[in-house]
Order: C-alpha cells, then structure tokens, then sequence
C-alpha cells in the first residue's frame, strides 16, 4: 500500500465490510457441534465423496444451532448497522454444518435470500483450505489490467482476498452477495458451521419490507 504524503488523503470509497469475531463459540459448545458434524457422515448429503453437509435447519429446531445463534445476534446487530446504517433486530433464518475432507473443495458460490452469512470454524485447518473471497463483479475493473510477480497487491487492485489464519471457535460475517469458496484441502478433516440471517424489517422512505420466520 502507497503512504499517501503530507498534503494527500487516501480514501476508501465503498469499502466492503467483513467482520472478525474471536471465539464466540468455544468449549463444550464447539466439541458437541463437531460430534454432530462427524455424526452426519454416516448418512451424509455430500455434493461429492470429499464435502458433506448436514440438513440446513432453522435454529429454533436444534439446541446447538439455537445456542450458536444466540450467541452470534450481537455481532451480526452490529454488522447490520455497517450494512444498513441502523441498529435493526436480526435473526438466524437457517444453519447447517460443513466437513470438508483432505482434497476437497468448496467451488465459489453466494448465499441467496439473506442479507448476512457467517462462518464459524469449528477445527484448525490447513493454510491450504483458507476460504477466498472475490471482488465482486459488475463494471469494476479496468478492460487493461497490471498483472505479474512484480505487482504488490492492496484493496484496490486485488481481484480476491485471502481469510487469515483463524482458530477454532472464531467467526467471520460478510454481506450475503459475496463469492466465496474453499480451495482443495491439503490437511486434516476441516469442520465449519454457516448461517444465513436477515433483518426484521427494511424501510426505504416508506416502502417496507418485513421478514418473518412465520
């Protein structure tokens, strides 16, 4: 990154927001998430023999999922006011559990009828297995582009940004819209839990929408 000088600002327009929650799942709480996760293998909806998932719930429906959810409102309140620029009541709308295996992969994808998606990370995993978010499409980039090992990376220029290394029990919150994906796992079993939530209500000088679970 440039160090703007003495008389320069550097300023970023339209940032995209990705919040970081250290270790709001921890303890008994993530062992009993992993033995669930490791129970599901035995009659799994893999997509492939090196991915598996459990059912996509609604919290309300499972204690563990009801807990996790308690527990990451606060924060996705907060990331909501990033979002939307009002403190508004969230809610979990759905969860489900992920066990990639060693040489899986999750191809890039986003998640469609939420506002806001979360991750928690259940195990350690490899550097390998870091999860990739891309810039997102839509007029962007420059039709020439600057590429090649000479070229330093920042915010600006970057077509993907890389998960740093987290530990088990962490968090990460990012805008629904996002693509993102797992490149294949060079290590051990790595296990996440994701969800999906969205807002009680959003109000645009009158036209509002409301969300219900109902």
């Amino acid at each position: 990154m440039i160090e703007p000088q003495e008389n320069e600002s550097l300023i970023s327009l339209f940032p995209t927001p990705l919040l970081l929650v250290r270790q709001p799942v921890s303890g008994k709480l993530r062992e009993d998430l992993k033995a669930m996760a490791l129970d599901s293998l035995k009659r799994t909806n893999s997509s492939n023999e090196l991915l598996s998932h459990t059912k996509t719930m609604d919290p309300s429906s499972n204690p563990l999922f009801a807990e996790v959810a308690r527990l990451a409102t606060p924060s996705l309140v907060r990331f909501g006011e990033l979002l939307f620029g009002q403190q508004l009541q969230w809610q979990v709308k759905e969860a489900w559990l992920n066990v990639l295996h060693k040489g899986g992969s999750q191809y890039m994808h986003s998640h469609a009828n939420s506002f806001a998606s979360a991750v928690i990370f259940l195990t350690p995993h490899h550097e390998s297995s870091r999860t990739v978010f891309l810039r997102p499409a839509g007029g962007a980039a420059f039709v020439f582009k600057n590429e090649g090992p000479d070229i330093q990376m920042n915010p600006y220029n970057a077509d993907r940004w890389v998960m740093p290394k987290v530990e088990p029990g962490d968090m990460v919150i990012y805008p629904s819209y996002l693509i993102h994906g797992v490149p294949p796992n060079q290590g051990d079993q790595r296990m996440t839990l994701a969800l999906n939530a969205t807002p009680d209500h959003l109000n645009s000088h009158g036209y509002q929408v409301r969300f219900s679970d109902a």
